[in-house]
Formats: C-alpha cells, structure tokens, sequence
C-alpha cells in the first residue's frame, strides 16, 4: 500500500503521517523531513558549529526513520527524531573527535589546573570506557538497550523515558536495573580478562 493518492501536507498530524510512513508513503515521509529538518539541524548546529556534520547527523536521523519504518514502535515522532539526532550528537563528539584534538584543548589550560598528565590519562581512559560501554550496549535485550540509551546517554529522566516507550516507569525503571546488572557483568568479565 503506497498511499500515492494522497498527498499529506502541514495540517497532517503526526500520528497520523507515521502511520503513512510505515504504510510506505514517501510523501508522508517528505512532509515529516519537510517539518522537522530545520528544527532538528538548528539544534544539532547549536552542539556541533560544524555545518557539514550537523547536515550529515541529520540526514543520517531521517534515513534511520525510514529504514526502521516496520521495525520500531514510536508513540510520539517529534520526540524520537530528537532523541535520535541528540545521541548521534553525543556519538559524534564522544568517538570522532580525535584524542589529539581535546589533548591541544587541555594543553591550553592554565598552569593552575590540575596536573595536565593526569588529566590526559583520565581523557583517554573515559574515553575508552566510553566506547567499551557502547559495545556492550549494544548486546542487551532491546527494551533495555533503548531504555539505558535514553536514561543514561541522553539524560533522560526515568519518566520520560518509560513516555517515550510507552511504557509504566516501574517498568522502565526494571528494563534500566537489568541493563545496568548485564554491563556490570560484561564489563567484570571484560576488565578480567584484559587486566
């Protein structure tokens, strides 16, 4: 069902376009992209003051949205957009920025800080800390997955979180103590096996 007959404009809801989407309409998709493009690139500007990464991130959010159109359950677009666009913010400035670039930021710091050796050190370890967590996340059960995500990456609260998934926040709340108890596990082994 291509839904080619009708053509969604700016008085669509957003439900209602996101059930065009998973219907396989590619106009309910460009309205969606036509609506939240902007908004989504201001906001991601704002973090990054790069225009081509903001673009890409972006860009990157609205084909994520369509090649999980069957996969994913959203309970209110405006919100996952967002919560897609702020953790690939997240990623971007926590993976690609390199180690050499934030060791020149800390080289400007004043003499009065804290000792620079250890503060590289501590930089490279968070940052491998980082990445290792992201890796083991990316094993849990879903529900868990997508909740630890938001709550502990996105720094949502456990309340919006359970809203975004539609979820009860006790609910919620045992989705984040498994994923929590799963890491702990993981990274034990992992910190076992590597010291």
């Amino acid at each position: 069902m291509k839904n080619a007959h009708i053509h969604p404009d700016s008085t669509c809801t957003d439900k209602y376009l996101w059930d065009m989407i998973r219907a396989d309409s590619v106009d309910a998709f460009n309205e969606v992209y036509n609506r939240y493009w902007g908004l989504l690139f201001h906001v991601t500007m704002k973090r990054l003051q790069v225009k081509e990464i903001a673009e890409e991130i972006v860009q990157d959010t609205f084909i994520i949205l369509w090649e999980k159109r069957h996969d994913i359950e959203i309970s209110a677009l405006k919100p996952y957009l967002f919560a897609i666009t702020r953790y690939a913010v997240f990623h971007y400035l926590a993976s690609k920025q390199t180690i050499a670039s934030r060791m020149k930021t800390l080289a400007h710091m004043s003499e009065a800080d804290s000792s620079k050796g250890a503060d590289v050190e501590a930089l490279v370890n968070d940052r491998l800390l980082l990445q290792l967590i992201e890796t083991v996340a990316s094993e849990l059960p879903e529900k868990s997955r997508q909740v630890f995500y938001y709550n502990k990456l996105l720094d949502y609260s456990i309340s919006q979180a359970a809203e975004t998934f539609n979820i009860s926040q006790k609910t919620a709340e045992g989705h984040l103590t498994k994923a929590l108890k799963i890491l702990r596990l993981k990274l034990s082994a992992l910190h076992t096996v590597l010291f």
